[in-house]
C-alpha cells in the first residue's frame, strides 16, 4: 500500500514539472495551480488563484474561451486535447499555448472539476508561420 504524500511534497512535484498545470471546480473557479502557471499570469503566489475565475486574470474574450472548454469537459466527461490557444501575456506579448483538459472524478465517478495543462508553443507556431510565408 502506498502512503499518501504530504501536501508540500505534491506541491514540489507539480512545481518541478516543465508544464503549466491548474485545476478548477465545476463552476470553473481555480482550486490550485503550479508555480509555472502562476508565473505566466504574472502572479507570484499560486495561492492567489484559489477561488477566482479566469475573468479575474485574463481578458474577457480569453476567459470566456477557457471557461467554454472547461464546461465541455465537465458536462461531457470527455477530455479536450491539443487545444491551440492564442493568449495575450501580461506584458502584452502574444503567445500560443497547446492545452489539454481532463475531467476530475470522485470515487463514485462523478465529475467534480477539471484539470488542465499546457505548454507554450509560441516558437513552434512562429516557425510554422515563417515556413508558410
Amino acid at each position: 500500500m502506498i502512503n499518501a504524500l504530504p501536501p508540500e511534497v505534491l506541491v514540489q512535484i507539480l512545481d518541478a514539472l516543465p508544464i503549466r498545470i491548474f485545476w478548477k471546480d465545476r463552476e470553473s473557479r481555480f482550486l490550485g495551480c503550479n508555480q509555472l502557471f502562476a508565473d505566466d499570469a504574472g502572479i507570484a503566489d499560486p495561492a492567489e488563484f484559489i477561488g477566482k475565475s479566469d475573468y479575474y486574470f485574463f481578458e474577457p474574450q480569453q476567459a470566456a474561451a477557457f471557461r467554454d472548454d472547461d464546461a465541455d469537459v465537465i458536462f461531457t466527461g470527455q477530455p479536450k486535447l491539443r487545444i491551440i490557444e492564442r493568449l495575450t501575456h501580461v506584458n502584452s506579448a502574444v503567445r500560443w499555448l497547446e492545452t489539454n483538459k481532463f475531467p476530475l472524478r470522485d470515487a463514485e465517478g462523478h465529475i467534480w472539476g477539471v484539470v488542465g495543462m499546457y505548454q507554450d508553443v509560441t516558437e513552434q507556431k512562429r516557425a510554422e508561420e515563417m515556413r508558410a510565408a
